[in-house]
């Protein structure tokens, strides 16, 4: 899920690109969509722990993104890219660390 977030960082978080690059829009698209993917498979345990994290909001994006194929707007794509994968992988890096700390 970081590497998932560092990519959309590195490569989707130029609003004018996203807006203009259909192969920026897909990729961004699919990264989301395995973000999605990873937190279906956190187990219980993990996500009852760190209820700060939006869990259910991650996945339903991924189902919405995968059944939506035409009516995706790039404007909520770039604000999903903007506000909450910097949150989500600050979030995620927090769990890792005690992991590897543990």
């Amino acid at each position: 899920m970081i590497e998932m977030c560092d990519l959309l960082i590195r490569y989707a978080s130029d609003r004018a690109t996203l807006a203009s690059d259909p192969v920026v829009q897909a990729a961004a698209q699919r990264w989301i969509e395995v973000l999605g993917e990873a937190a279906s498979h956190v187990s219980e345990e993990t996500k009852s722990a760190h209820p700060n994290i939006p869990w259910r909001d991650i996945i339903g994006t991924r189902v919405i993104l995968a059944h939506a194929y035409f009516h995706i707007d790039q404007d909520i794509i770039g604000q999903v890219i903007d506000r909450d994968v910097p949150a989500l992988r600050s979030h995620l890096q927090v769990i890792v660390d005690a992991l590897d700390d543990g």
